[in-house]
């Protein structure tokens, strides 16, 4: 049943963002959503949650229930919706409540894009196909499905959803049918650690079919339930640990389904400015983007902040009602909710049963907090405080860590106050340990440095004499990176130096193709200095006698192969119009 809820204090409906047009700074045209100008727009103090007050009222009605097609009857609530800028859904927007016989293809609303319906009549013609397809694989169960009807189902949402910002989806529950689980089978990372059950991606694939058959009964059936996610603890720098959460195989395949649809649906409404878990916006290129704007822009103060702890502390009640700015299919929000929910199973045997947060490393994580904080900090940002700014304005996010990049110091100093409140009224806090306000201009000699997604952005000399903004391996991220290959040099110098070369090839390569960027070729230098230098060391503690000298040791090295730094980003042709 759905429940009237209140309005947080100082909230107002969101009203549409307005874009800007593009300034100009040093001769060249500026980004049009990256680096914004002093806008109007429509809402009195930028808050995008809005409800209504309490005591709707509720009107029953019949909608599409789970993947078999079934009806359900729900309670829309008239009046009570949240509004981040969508409708509410009242009765009788084409869905017949009064005929339960018809089909159920046929009830789901005209506006809704043509979705392939898989329902349980089906069956015998989905196993057909599942006997077509096995008889050319080359082993049981490692076969896909055809991707052709998922694909489909997935574009048209992404079609429908950039059309119509203010449309809600239905029938969404049951787009999680067999090809779909079949082809996010196929997707998962075979070298995953198993969950709670023991069972890792090779064990489910031995009897895939009889599985999948399972899990699909039961979602129709509406009596999955998600299984307690295994918790794990991998270290950081400074002697902390990231908790990590494993869910059971089967979590993951209907975890990465319904991924797969939030992401089509919220691809059209997610800013330009947004750059985290997303198709196509890899972090390198985020930076290489953010130092393009700053360099084209009239930014003097940047505001480097971070959320601690956010993963732990998302709210799950703000969360749901985000979700059905978009979402009207009780059965999907009802799946969200479940895994939300799960169990956390510690290391030491405890089982927690969290209220807030969502596992970091469940696969449906990522797309969650990325709604979370587009409406909690994106649509804030470049509503409310891009409007009360004096001067140009840059955001950048990639998930949890974020920049604002500041014309005039009064506009950094309100925005990282009012940042406090913000984080707070949704049940987050700011990180004041990664967070503060940095000088940063090109023509103050004492501009400061500050750190993003791994590098530090600083302002410097070209060797033809001009200032430009430059990247470089931020020290933390520097030192963290030789302590790693340190212990990796320790655990195995006594492996075969073949073995060792294929390893060592294989971390220098990911560390070129990472910081590899433009104008970082000092940092990558010394970093293949220094681990020359830390491989000679642990080498030559094989045993009491030592193996090399500089001369043997060059020798050796030069046969292994192993990649020199390099760098591997290509120039920006353009200036950035925000793909960030």
């Amino acid at each position: 049943m759905a429940a009237a809820v209140t309005t947080p204090p100082g909230e107002t409906t969101a009203t549409k963002r307005t874009q800007g047009s593009p300034q100009a700074a040093g001769g060249l045209a500026l980004p049009r959503r990256l680096i914004q100008p002093r806008k109007q727009v429509g809402d009195a103090d930028g808050d995008v949650l809005n409800v209504t007050e309490a005591g709707a009222k509720e009107t029953p009605r019949q909608v599409s229930g789970g993947p078999s097609g079934s009806t359900k009857t729900v309670a829309c609530v008239q009046g009570s919706e949240l509004e981040l800028g969508r409708p509410a859904v009242v009765p009788g927007d084409g869905v017949a409540a009064s005929n339960q016989n018809k089909d159920a293809a046929t009830r789901l609303r005209e506006s809704d894009p043509p979705i392939v319906v898989r329902d349980g009549s089906a069956d015998h013609k989905a196993k057909g196909r599942a006997e077509e397809q096995r008889r050319h694989s080359t082993h049981a169960g490692a076969w896909k499905a055809s991707p052709q009807s998922v694909s489909r189902s997935l574009l048209a949402l992404k079609r429908k959803a950039a059309e119509d910002p203010k449309h809600r989806f239905r029938s969404l529950y049951r787009m999680i049918d067999l090809p779909m689980l079949h082809e996010c089978f196929g997707q998962l990372r075979r070298a995953a650690a198993p969950g709670v059950d023991g069972l890792d991606v090779a064990a489910y694939a031995e009897q895939l079919d009889e599985r999948l058959a399972d899990l699909l009964a039961r979602l129709k059936d509406q009596t999955y339930r998600a299984r307690l996610v295994r918790r794990r603890y991998i270290p950081k720098p400074g002697g902390k640990q990231r908790p990590l959460g494993i869910p059971i195989v089967e979590d993951k395949l209907v975890q990465l389904a319904a991924a797969k649809i939030l992401s089509a649906i919220y691809e059209a409404d997610f800013v330009d400015e947004s750059w985290g878990y997303r198709s196509g916006r890899a972090p390198r290129l985020a930076t290489q983007h953010l130092q393009s704007a700053l360099f084209h822009g009239r930014i003097g103060w940047i505001v480097e902040a971070d959320i601690e702890g956010f993963f732990d502390h998302l709210d799950h009640d703000w969360l749901i009602r985000m979700l059905e700015q978009r979402v009207a299919d009780r059965g999907f929000i009802r799946l969200v909710r479940k895994w939300l929910k799960a169990g956390i199973l510690e290391e030491d045997g405890r089982v927690l049963h969290p209220t807030t947060g969502t596992p970091q490393g469940g696969i449906v994580s990522p797309v969650l907090a990325n709604i979370y904080l587009h409406y909690v900090l994106d649509l804030w940002t470049l509503r409310s405080v891009r409007r009360t700014c004096g001067g140009q304005l840059v955001y950048l996010r990639y998930a949890d860590d974020f920049v604002g990049g500041f014309e005039r110091e009064d506009d950094a100093r309100r925005y990282i106050e009012a940042l406090r409140g913000r984080l707070a009224k949704f049940g987050l806090k700011l990180a004041e340990a990664k967070s503060g306000i940095v000088r940063f201009h090109r023509k103050d000699s004492g501009s400061g440095v500050f750190a993003f997604l791994g590098f530090d952005f600083y302002w410097a000399k070209t060797r033809r004499e001009f200032r430009t903004v430059k990247r470089r391996t931020s020290k933390k991220k520097f030192r963290a990176s030789l302590s790693a290959l340190k212990e990796w040099l320790r655990d195995n110098r006594n492996r075969r130096l073949r073995w060792l070369g294929e390893g060592l090839a294989a971390k220098f390569q990911g560390h070129w193709n990472y910081y590899g960027v433009i104008g970082n070729s000092h940092s990558l230098q010394t970093y293949w200095l220094r681990a020359k230098r830390l491989v000679f060391k642990w080498l030559n503690r094989r045993s009491q006698r030592r193996s090399y000298n500089w001369t043997t040791f060059a020798q050796m090295w030069s046969a292994l192969g192993l990649p020199l730094p390099r760098i591997v980003e290509p120039p920006l042709h353009h200036q950035p119009s925000l793909a960030l």
